[in-house]
């Protein structure tokens, strides 16, 4: 007699983890918008799981700091972050070489899933001497030129190793493939006329 009433909860955990949401994108439920400052050399982390595989819906790269955590789900994702931070190089230009910074406190923590669909915006603010980039709900207000370069760097890395690891477009469909049946003659190549009597 088991315990579980006839009902494997080891099972039951296993068809809820294969039913996932992946066929739609994310609801817009909720908005959170935050700001990341930064200054100084940047310890960016990046940690992989899966394939590139279509099947393996569950890869994804992770980029990590002491406060924030990307997940990147598709390809898109990784090349929109990684263009959104080479694509800030003019601002960044204008920012100075580097500049003194004193402990940091560690605030919040927070996880983003990245899908690719944001809008991206770069913007320089003269007043504070800041290059700013916001990717959706995300604004980084860079202070200098070590922190952009840093950062700017390990996106470029995350880039390149995303075909390897993440599916082009985690949210469409995979095509089907076409079932020929070789039986059956395509239309253009019937007689077309009047047949032949003997």
């Amino acid at each position: 007699m088991s315990v579980h009433h006839g009902r494997d909860p080891i099972a039951a955990a296993v068809r809820r983890a294969t039913q996932t949401r992946a066929e739609k994108p994310p609801s817009a439920g909720q908005q959170i918008m935050a700001t990341v400052d930064i200054a100084g050399e940047q310890d960016l982390r990046v940690d992989t799981h899966g394939s590139g595989n279509r099947k393996d819906w569950g890869g994804h790269i992770a980029v990590s700091t002491d406060n924030l955590l990307i997940y990147l789900h598709d390809q898109l994702a990784a090349r929109q972050y990684a263009v959104a931070w080479i694509d800030a190089w003019y601002n960044a230009s204008r920012l100075p070489k580097t500049v003194t910074t004193g402990p940091s406190d560690h605030g919040p923590v927070m996880m983003v899933r990245a899908h690719g669909t944001d809008t991206v915006d770069h913007v320089f603010d003269a007043t504070q001497n800041l290059a700013i980039i916001r990717i959706g709900g995300l604004t980084w207000r860079i202070h200098d030129q070590a922190a952009w370069a840093t950062t700017e760097r390990k996106w470029r890395e995350v880039s390149a190793l995303a075909p390897l690891v993440l599916p082009v477009n985690r949210y469409q469909a995979a095509k089907p493939r076409p079932t020929k049946d070789h039986e059956q003659r395509p239309a253009w190549a019937e007689i077309r006329g009047p047949r032949p009597t003997l």
